[in-house]
């Protein structure tokens, strides 16, 4: 069998580029083959800068033997073929991404519309505003919302946002300040649940919501709310209801 020349990098082949930067992007692979043409460029002008005349190059290629400048182009022959390769594993990853971001873009479409079904957390009265809070209150207890909170440090969290000052927020009154406090817990939940149920391990968005709700389920399966949680609760509706608060107390 004859042996291909040594000008052709036959090893060198778009599958065994794409094994080898499976963890890089065409942009990568963009970077790379620039870099691998603009070298067997520059081996070609040193290679005929006598034929070129003028310039470094020209002086550079006239101290070589011809039988350098044979080896050179030799070299830029062998640098284009890696070249080649890697431009074809370049399109090729070009294609893999685009086909990975239709469907990622159409996974996020439909766990947004999954979210706005299951929980669609109105926010236009008092009620439905501490049912946010207790949403919020069980899914991070269940792991699904805040997980980087422990339950303890979730409810303190949430009391938080009731004393702030609302000086912060120009204009704003105490009550405008902690309704809006919610809206931003509830668009946060929203934009949290979106995001994990686009995520792609594999499975389905909808058996994704599957999982989360059994997650949830053995939450409440626990504790419909914790006593911690509850306290939560009633801080929340004072701060909503401040009237109510005062003549009770009164």
């Amino acid at each position: 069998m004859t042996k291909p020349p040594l000008t052709q990098a036959v090893g060198v082949t778009p599958d065994e580029i794409a094994r080898l930067g499976y963890l890089f992007s065409s942009k990568d692979l963009r970077s790379v083959q620039s870099k691998l043409t603009a070298a067997a460029s520059e081996l070609r002008n040193l290679a005929n800068g006598r034929q070129r005349g003028g310039g470094l190059v020209a002086s550079l290629g006239a101290l070589l033997t011809p039988e350098q400048c044979h080896l050179l182009l030799e070299a830029a022959k062998l640098v284009e073929s890696v070249g080649s390769a890697v431009t074809h594993a370049k399109e090729k990853r070009v294609r893999t991404e685009a086909d990975a971001k239709r469907r990622q873009d159409g996974r996020r479409a439909q766990a947004k519309q999954v979210v706005a079904r299951t929980y669609p957390l109105p926010d236009e009265t008092d009620e439905q505003r501490l049912d946010i809070v207790k949403a919020a209150l069980i899914l991070n207890r269940a792991g699904q919302h805040r997980s980087n909170y422990t339950p303890p440090k979730f409810n303190a969290h949430l009391r938080n946002l009731i004393e702030v000052a609302p000086r912060l927020f120009s204009g704003m009154t105490l009550t405008q300040h902690r309704t809006c406090a919610l809206s931003s817990v509830r668009l946060e939940m929203i934009e949290e649940l979106s995001h994990h149920l686009a995520y792609d391990d594999g499975s389905t968005v909808e058996e994704r919501l599957q999982a989360l709700q059994q997650k949830v389920a053995e939450a409440v399966a626990l504790a419909v709310l914790t006593a911690d949680e509850r306290e939560t609760l009633r801080l929340w509706k004072e701060a909503l209801h401040p009237n109510d608060a005062q003549g009770a107390a009164s």
